[in-house]
């Protein structure tokens, strides 16, 4: 028998599982609190229903994906705890914080903390793709109970099962996800200072607009994201600061020829990439 699958958040991520999820043949219900967000789940992500509130969605799914922005996850995590979850034998989060999340569902059998490492600069059912896991790396908690559960569910969406405790996925995603957006959002707004001189604009090429793609990503995704992996981003963006402060001095100093085995690092780094990329 196909499951029935509830998505708290008809967003991206939500979307997209639930695209993935109707393609399988699994009964789709969708909550959001957007009224055009469960509009459009009911009309192109193939919802079968949409549920006035998370108690309602809950009480009619065995799969349950908390797919909202960090803070709403902690929020829906709590309601869940206080009230009984009979009938569902997983409970999945989306967050790329978890930490706070893994706490905050620690008392709920079936949960198991989960992050898909993919996504977009573009938010919104809209923006939704059934196969945008597809041969992506999603973590899990591989020490929670359900933890089998959650693998199975991974493999269904088309991502990589990954097991990684919490702590260590926020280290990581610290490098890895959070510093790329600082990065593309700091760049954003050096750009904006001089973006009124019609030169800049028209000189803006492939280049700079490919690091800026991250920078219109919404703060109400990471606020909260950014507040709760604090620390960890804190220290990568230092280590990256450091790394730009030395390549001031030595291009002050008449010195950019010491910047080549930086390069040679950095040009070797992407190959690396591409190449398990290809594997």
């Amino acid at each position: 028998m196909q499951p029935r699958i509830g998505i708290a958040g008809a967003g991206l991520i939500g979307g997209s599982i639930a695209l993935r999820a109707a393609r399988l043949g699994w009964t789709v219900a969708v909550f959001d609190t957007d009224p055009d967000h469960r509009r459009t789940a009911l009309a192109r992500l193939a919802a079968a229903s949409a549920a006035a509130s998370l108690a309602e969605l809950a009480r009619t799914c065995e799969i349950l994906v908390l797919a909202a922005p960090l803070d709403a996850t902690l929020a829906q995590l709590a309601e869940l705890a206080r009230g009984p979850v009979a009938g569902i034998r997983l409970i999945v989060d989306v967050a790329s914080v978890k930490g706070p999340v893994a706490r905050a569902g620690a008392a709920l059998a079936a949960f198991v903390p989960t992050h898909p490492i993919a996504g977009s600069e573009r938010s919104g059912p809209a923006a939704a793709d059934a196969g945008l896991f597809d041969g992506h790396a999603w973590t899990y908690d591989g020490a929670r109970a359900a933890a089998a559960d959650a693998v199975a569910f991974i493999e269904a969406m088309g991502g990589v099962p990954v097991a990684l405790g919490s702590d260590e996925h926020d280290r990581i995603l610290a490098l890895t996800s959070h510093l790329p957006q600082i990065v593309s959002t700091a760049l954003g707004m050096r750009l904006a200072a001089s973006l009124d001189d019609a030169a800049v604009a028209d000189l803006c090429g492939t280049g700079i607009r490919s690091m800026l793609r991250l920078a219109g990503s919404s703060w109400t995704v990471w606020g909260a994201v950014l507040r709760e992996n604090a620390g960890p981003v804190a220290q990568e963006v230092r280590r990256l600061a450091d790394i730009l402060s030395g390549v001031a001095s030595a291009l002050e100093a008449g010195a950019s020829d010491t910047l080549a085995p930086g390069f040679a690092r950095a040009a070797a780094t992407v190959a690396r990439l591409h190449h398990s990329d290809e594997r």
